[in-house]
């Protein structure tokens, strides 16, 4: 005899497998069982959920994904259908949006990088102290210098184009910028607008990544 209905864990998210045979009304109770027994194990996560098995109505889909909602803690994003293509590109969406996620929370870290230390992290970064030559910093938010950028800087890792880097002194050996990287010496991708020494601000401007004095102004143009 077949399970009323089997979970199953895919590259996106949950195929849910359900019984043909099935009244839907007690299908329904089924689904609201089972998710509620897994709702500690599946958490508070954002998935997409694709339905075999059973063809469903556009009514019988609406009441499945409220049922699941109302006995787990699932953020539901999308449904899809079991297609190779339309999986790839869900499963990229999702991975874009855990890293959006992520980079909107910030650490703090205090102290000095020395040559030859690097540090990653999975989120933004308030450095308080010097990120020296021959030092590299990797951040998957955007990353805050409250001392000297004279290594390299990465914010963004991951390929986040909309996050940036400050320093109170801006003089790296290289930067880079989700899918952007410069050097220093690479005046054609670093495009620095301020000749004076003060905080200053690198972000990604029509494919390149552009330096400017800190102010207001650029800060409120900033997605922060």
């Amino acid at each position: 005899m077949k399970q009323p209905v089997v979970i199953k864990a895919n590259n996106y998210g949950l195929m849910i497998i359900l019984n043909p045979d099935l009244e839907f009304e007690e299908l329904l109770k089924e689904v609201g069982e089972k998710f509620k027994e897994s709702a500690k194990f599946f958490g508070n996560v954002d998935m997409a959920v694709s339905f075999d098995g059973r063809k469903l109505s556009a009514d019988e889909e609406e009441s499945i994904i409220q049922t699941i909602l109302k006995n787990s803690s699932i953020h539901i994003v999308c449904i899809i259908d079991n297609d190779p293509v339309k999986e790839a590109k869900f499963k990229k969406k999702l991975e874009q949006m855990s890293i959006s996620e992520d980079a909107s929370l910030t650490k703090i870290h205090k102290g000095y990088f020395r040559s030859g230390q690097m540090m990653e992290f999975d989120t933004g970064v308030v450095i308080i102290g010097d990120i020296n030559p021959g030092a590299k910093v990797v951040a998957k938010g955007s990353i805050v210098v409250l001392g000297a950028l004279k290594g390299e800087a990465e914010a963004g890792a991951g390929g986040n184009d909309d996050t940036f880097i400050i320093a109170l002194d801006m003089n790296p050996i290289q930067l880079r910028i989700g899918s952007k990287i410069a050097r220093c010496a690479d005046n054609s991708a670093i495009l620095s607008k301020s000749k004076c020494l003060s905080p200053q601000v690198a972000f990604v401007e029509n494919d390149n990544i552009c330096i400017e004095d800190l102010n207001k102004n650029v800060l409120d143009s900033l997605k922060l």
